[in-house]
């Protein structure tokens, strides 16, 4: 790299220590302030957190893996995910705003109660601050640690990815969640910039996507490129594990009614209409705006590099062997941001269970409010230290991924029957967590031949084997808790005895504008690839879809005062 791009690597950083110290004083004046921004953030703040904080630095290495090993198709390993991300928005959205919670742990306590809710709450603070969190910023800080050894050889990679994790480290422990959504928005652009640039050099230096495409249909077949997998097996995925992403994925995992830090940014918005306008945006720009660079990066790295073995090399690989001066630095400077605002992310959501639903729930209950953001700051700096231990012990980062996905997969759908069911308890929902990582174990050790995604439908099916029975085997949380919880959430479906008189059930209603808010984010994110592909009868089939889904969704919420 050149003198300019140290110049554009060092500006950011000097930004976002800037950002840290610019809030500290904010910051430190709540944990509500510390970890949701005091519950005031526009739409389009905490949705382009959403989607700046879902970008790290694993992200366009694990595409491009997906692109070399399965196609573009494979891809739908997290496309599935737009189904439930548009649920999360026209359902679970304003339900999580007017529940007023700090965490979705602490939910528990609101929905149900007894004995069952307080280890439920206390179980799952701890599970997603300290395991299921630390597993993903170890895959987040092996991915960093394979850019910048790629991008700079001969570099110590160790020395750099330290030197990022106390940077991102300093601002998340001075201002705490002001400085993540402040940052997220200057990240995002950066990395939006930062992945476009690569990828128009990349399909440049191949000789334009005409070149690009020939070679790649000479090299590998039709089935590379195409969407959708084939019935005849020509394609790359193969039909069974299409079908599985499409049916069990986006339901039956942790993210199924929001994930943690998606939720995190719904509880910040500053009321319910807010929330449901962030998260929209959310899916939109992460499937619909930055699938495309990764996707077209990675192509053109089969042509540049066909005989590479270990693909998660091909994209930093790509991008120093094709972007020129000044973009190399804009390149790192991206990659920085994305790398800091996933971590950031992260501490500061770990912390806020180990804070709500441990030590101020279980060990000082009258803790002051300065006690409580000092535990804060210090949990911030307990959580990246052992995110850095962990990320020693992975090797692949897909790998990682499809860890911490099978995990979760046995107790998704009770994350959504709480909302919508009335006769699910809190031991329903922990039998299912402790059942699916049970399952998991024992295929792991007995049955490791079953691989990912065949392994998640016997997940899903052995875990309710256990939930189902043991929640007709407890007793149903209090009229009184679940009167108190319709009344605060206002929640659709199977609430009847529970709902005022005057209050309709409109289940039926949202689950259709979720249908038609997805077909608009599909149609969107396919027109905009055919259109890259030339392949304009599909590209104007698929953005008339989004456009008149779009166009009907916007006209319902704005008659419903949404907007």
């Amino acid at each position: 790299m050149q003198l300019i791009d140290w110049v554009v690597v060092a500006a950011y950083l000097i930004f976002a220590l800037s950002v840290g110290v610019f809030f500290a004083r904010r910051a430190g004046s709540g944990i509500e302030e510390y970890f949701l921004s005091g519950r005031s953030l526009p739409w389009w703040i905490a949705g382009t957190s959403m989607v700046a904080t879902s970008f790290a630095a694993d992200t366009p290495l694990a595409v491009t893996e997906l692109v070399r090993q399965y196609g573009i198709a494979g891809n739908w390993f997290w496309w599935t995910y737009a189904i439930g991300g548009m649920l999360s928005a026209l359902l679970f959205a304003r339900f999580w705003r007017r529940a007023g919670v700090l965490t979705d742990a602490e939910l528990t306590e609101i929905r149900y109660d007894g004995r069952g809710a307080a280890i439920l709450r206390g179980f799952r603070g701890f599970y997603f601050a300290t395991i299921r969190n630390c597993l993903v910023m170890g895959w987040v800080i092996l991915a960093m640690a394979t850019l910048v050894s790629t991008l700079f050889p001969g570099f110590d990679k160790g020395l750099a990815v330290t030197l990022s994790c106390v940077i991102a480290l300093t601002y998340a422990v001075l201002s705490g969640f002001w400085g993540v959504v402040v940052t997220d928005l200057v990240q995002f652009a950066l990395a939006m910039t930062g992945a476009i640039a690569t990828a128009f050099f990349s399909v440049r230096e191949v000789g334009g996507m005409e070149a690009m495409q020939s070679g790649l249909l000479a090299a590998h077949g039709e089935g590379l490129t195409t969407f959708l997998p084939s019935l005849d097996g020509g394609s790359f995925l193969p039909m069974s594990a299409f079908l599985i992403y499409v049916f069990f994925l986006w339901w039956c995992t942790d993210n199924a009614d929001g994930g943690g830090m998606i939720i995190q940014r719904m509880s910040a918005s500053k009321n319910e209409n807010e929330a449901l306008k962030a998260t929209i945006w959310f899916n939109f720009a992460h499937y619909g705006l930055r699938t495309w660079p990764w996707v077209l990066t990675a192509l053109a790295s089969l042509i540049l590099f066909p005989d590479l073995t270990d693909d998660k090399m091909a994209y930093p690989q790509t991008a120093l062997t094709v972007l020129p001066a000044v973009w190399k630095g804009i390149l790192v400077a991206s990659i920085l941001a994305a790398f800091m605002s996933t971590i950031d992310t992260h501490l500061n959501w770990g912390a806020s269970y180990l804070v709500n639903d441990i030590y101020r729930r279980f060990l000082r209950p009258d803790a002051s409010v300065g006690a409580l953001v000092l535990v804060s700051r210090i949990a911030t700096v307990l959580l990246m230290a052992l995110g850095g231990f962990i990320a020693l012990q992975y090797s692949t980062i897909t790998g990682a991924w499809i860890l911490t996905l099978s995990l979760g997969a046995g107790a998704g759908v009770v994350y959504v029957l709480r909302w919508v069911w009335w006769r699910v308890n809190a031991w329903s929902e922990l039998s299912a967590m402790l059942a699916s990582i049970l399952v998991n174990i024992v295929l792991r050790v007995w049955f490791p031949e079953l691989e990912f995604p065949y392994s998640i439908p016997v997940v899903v099916f052995a875990s309710a084997a256990i939930w189902v029975p043991v929640t007709f085997l407890t007793s149903p949380v209090s009229d009184e808790r679940l009167h108190g919880f319709v009344a605060r959430v206002r929640p659709v479906g199977f609430w009847s005895r529970f709902r005022p008189e005057d209050d309709p059930n409109r289940l039926g209603r949202w689950l259709f504008l979720w249908v038609v808010a997805t077909a608009a984010l599909y149609g969107f994110l396919f027109g905009g690839g055919a259109a890259l592909f030339g392949r304009w009868g599909l590209s104007a089939v698929c953005f008339a879809i989004s456009i008149l889904g779009g166009w009907y969704l916007f006209r319902s919420l704005d008659r419903e005062g949404w907007f």
